[in-house]
């Protein structure tokens, strides 16, 4: 929450109530459903009327605003992410900041590094039509590919951010498909309770490795095979990943 925080302040993205405890927002709430109730009242009494109009649009809007704290830091970060592109692009990117010592550094260039602070948006979900995509993409491949790259990027970033975003759980520059770091990195943050394990699949070397990716540690999956050592290990992960949609839904 403080990496947000800190992130928001120096782009001017810094929003009432992010830092309102538990108890104050359930108070705050009650507080604003009374008034709502009341401003309805007084907009029922004269119907016809513009201002009646008005109020009742801004009920709705209100409303509609996200009123769980998750949900409110999921948005501060995604108006953040908007900012931030933009300002690492025309190279104003406070000097204080984490990003900044990643400007330019291993990606480069900074429109590189917006380029992937961009692709930290992800607000939709990776359903369980994708996740097959995915491993349908990881079982036909012999090596690793930009394709690839980009769903297991976007799989991230959806899985990641959802849960509590910060600039911090921006991926290095890399392939995930390709470097066998990079992949267990994906692994470990979307799922930071599991655990994984990688090896070979006989004596001979020129066995396919072998790799399974739990979810908790009572978890039983499936072990998977691929040609390299990083698309084993992803291709675990859209197993398991899978079979964890299929019990949820």
């Amino acid at each position: 929450m403080s990496s947000i925080n800190k992130i928001t302040d120096a782009l001017g993205f810094r929003k009432r109530g992010s830092t309102i405890t538990e108890n104050a927002n359930q108070v705050a709430s009650t507080q604003l459903e009374i008034l709502l109730s009341t401003a309805r009242r007084h907009a029922a009494q004269a119907p016809q009327t513009r201002e009646s109009e008005l109020i009742l649009e801004l009920c709705a809007v209100i409303e509609a605003a996200p009123s769980d704290p998750a949900e409110l830091r999921r948005e501060i970060f995604r108006d953040a992410v908007k900012g931030i592109a933009n300002v690492i692009r025309n190279s104003q990117l406070p000097v204080d900041l984490p990003l900044s010592k990643m400007v330019p550094g291993a990606y480069g260039t900074p429109e590189l590094l917006a380029a992937e602070i961009e692709r930290a948006n992800a607000t939709e979900p990776v359903l369980l039509g994708e996740l097959r995509q995915i491993r349908q993409k990881l079982k036909s491949a012999t090596e690793g590919n930009d394709d690839i790259d980009d769903s297991i990027r976007r799989l991230y970033y959806a899985s990641v951010f959802a849960k509590n975003p910060s600039t911090e759980d921006i991926l290095p520059p890399g392939s995930p498909s390709r470097s066998l770091d990079l992949a267990a990195l994906v692994v470990q943050k979307v799922l930071p309770n599991g655990w994984w394990t990688l090896g070979a699949s006989g004596h001979n070397l020129d066995d396919m490795p072998v790799a399974k990716v739990g979810t908790w540690t009572g978890d039983s999956p499936k072990p998977e095979s691929a040609p390299t050592t990083p698309l084993t290990l992803l291709l675990a992960l859209m197993l398991t990943l899978i079979e964890a949609e299929k019990k949820s839904g």
